[in-house]
């Protein structure tokens, strides 16, 4: 009964905060933020209100489900929001805060250095040829009409600490929602039945094979999502990708911008809720944002 009494409050609390910060952040960039979108925007629909209903549908329908099941999911195996869950219960959540702080913001801090790894040369062996095709078709006699094409796919506007924030913010809520109070409790509902746990609960066994399960989930969407969207924008722009990288150095690249976050911050939410998780997602953007500013702008 407590958890039926909590579900909706929770719901609607989870839910607004990611769908305010994910139009907040569509509203505030030119190109799309969303996949539906996106593909619109490449297949050559750049009507404005058809780019921005789809946005929103896609952002506040993706959210309830997502918020909906995952939290259903959850409380099936004693996960969820404790933050939330005692603060609509009207009990101090000072208790449940403190333990939390230092696990988040060590966690994120050690996955935005790990987050540099994937610019490095080693794994870039073709940057420079890259940078003089860009500089060959820059120079090339259609490079007005290239730059209007391409001008589709680019916010010319210059990023302000406003946009940053709100961006940061929505990557860590909306990507924490979907990835692990959905994705991460649904694959460890699903692992839990399988292996016959108690309702209401699952092994560490279960958990931590959930975790790897959804940075499997995630490699694999990332690489297929980067490979659909780089074929679609060379095509619309009229152009053959002429510099290509193996397919390991695409997976290597993949691997350590992936696993290391889907592992930490699946820890933390398993350990200490999806607040952890969506904090330390936040610090990570941020600590890696200024690492790249002071660290590795200078290095590259």
């Amino acid at each position: 009964m407590m958890e039926k009494r909590l579900f909706w409050p929770e719901f609607w609390l989870l839910w607004s905060a990611g769908a305010i910060t994910g139009l907040i952040f569509a509203a505030l960039v030119r190109i799309p933020t969303t996949p539906v979108a996106a593909i619109l925007l490449l297949r050559g629909h750049s009507q404005k209100p058809l780019l921005v209903g789809t946005e929103a549908t896609e952002i506040t329908v993706e959210l309830a489900i997502a918020v909906s099941c995952g939290l259903l999911a959850a409380h099936r195996i004693g996960l969820g929001a404790p933050i939330v869950e005692r603060w609509l219960c009207g009990e101090p959540i000072k208790p449940q805060v403190r333990p939390m702080l230092v696990p988040s913001l060590v966690v994120g801090i050690l996955l935005a250095v790990i987050s540099m790894l994937p610019i490095l040369s080693v794994f870039h062996p073709n940057r420079q040829l890259a940078h003089h095709e860009a500089e060959r078709i820059s120079e090339s006699p259609d490079r007005a009409k290239l730059a209007e094409k391409l001008g589709r796919f680019v916010d010319e506007r210059p990023l302000t600490l406003t946009s940053l924030t709100v961006s940061y913010l929505n990557a860590a809520i909306r990507g924490e929602l979907i990835s692990r109070l959905f994705l991460l409790s649904i694959v460890a509902l699903i692992f839990a039945k399988i292996t016959g746990s108690p309702s209401g609960t699952a092994s560490n066994r279960v958990l931590f094979s959930a975790v790897l399960g959804v940075a499997a989930i995630g490699v694999i969407a990332s690489v297929a999502w980067q490979g659909a969207t780089t074929k679609m924008i060379y095509s619309s722009v009229g152009m053959i990708k002429i510099v290509h990288d193996s397919f390991w150095l695409v997976i290597a690249r993949a691997l350590l911008r992936m696993i290391p976050g889907a592992v930490g911050f699946g820890w933390l939410y398993v350990r200490r809720g999806i607040e952890s998780a969506i904090l330390s997602a936040f610090v990570s953007s941020v600590v890696a944002h200024l690492l790249f500013v002071l660290v590795a702008v200078r290095l590259f």
